[in-house]
């Protein structure tokens, strides 16, 4: 986001298009170079932000490349549920990209089902986060909406974290207890 606002600043959209594109692709030739696990969240971000930056250069809209997020967000939310819904919920793979469990631990019943809960928790995590950001782009100027915007999500997503952090450490204690 830094780099996005740093072309946003200083050279206009097609700069903060760029940069923005451009450390996500980094990010990702640097772990395929390496031969390192590629995160499942930078995958889905990279491919996203493909998309996204190729539709708003077509258009030349700023809104509509503001826009997309919010759809995208919204696809995520449903993800989630509809990962609950398939029985394999997507916070568990994303748990094993941020904090690897041993399988006896990740396998635990108790663990399966605080997953379960998780991904219904950061479905609506995402919601909510679409919504504000819709509010914020129908309601403010671009460029206010460019400064406004990312400290907003990142409140959002950080209170989703210290709520996925209070709720996971009791279950993850109890699980340990019971499997040690």
């Amino acid at each position: 986001m830094a780099l996005f606002y740093l072309g946003w600043y200083t050279e206009g959209r097609s700069a903060a298009f760029a940069l923005a594109l451009g450390w996500a692709l980094t990010l990702l030739g640097y772990r395929s170079v390496r031969r390192q696990r590629i995160p499942a969240m930078l995958i889905l971000t990279t491919v996203l932000l493909v998309l996204r930056t190729a539709i708003a250069v077509m258009s030349g809209s700023t809104r509509l490349y503001f826009m997309q997020p919010v759809a995208t967000t919204c696809i995520i939310g449903l993800l989630f549920l509809i990962s609950v819904a398939a029985g394999r919920p997507l916070i568990t793979r994303l748990a094993a990209d941020m904090f690897p469990l041993p399988t006896e631990v990740a396998e635990h019943a108790d663990v399966r089902e605080h997953f379960r809960k998780l991904s219904f928790l950061w479905a609506g995590i995402y919601f909510v986060n679409a919504a504000v950001t819709l509010l914020l782009l129908l309601n403010l100027p671009v460029s206010a909406f460019v400064a406004t915007h990312s400290f907003v999500g990142m409140g959002i997503v950080w209170a989703g974290i210290a709520l996925t952090i209070s709720l996971s450490r009791p279950v993850l204690q109890r699980v340990s207890a019971a499997t040690a």
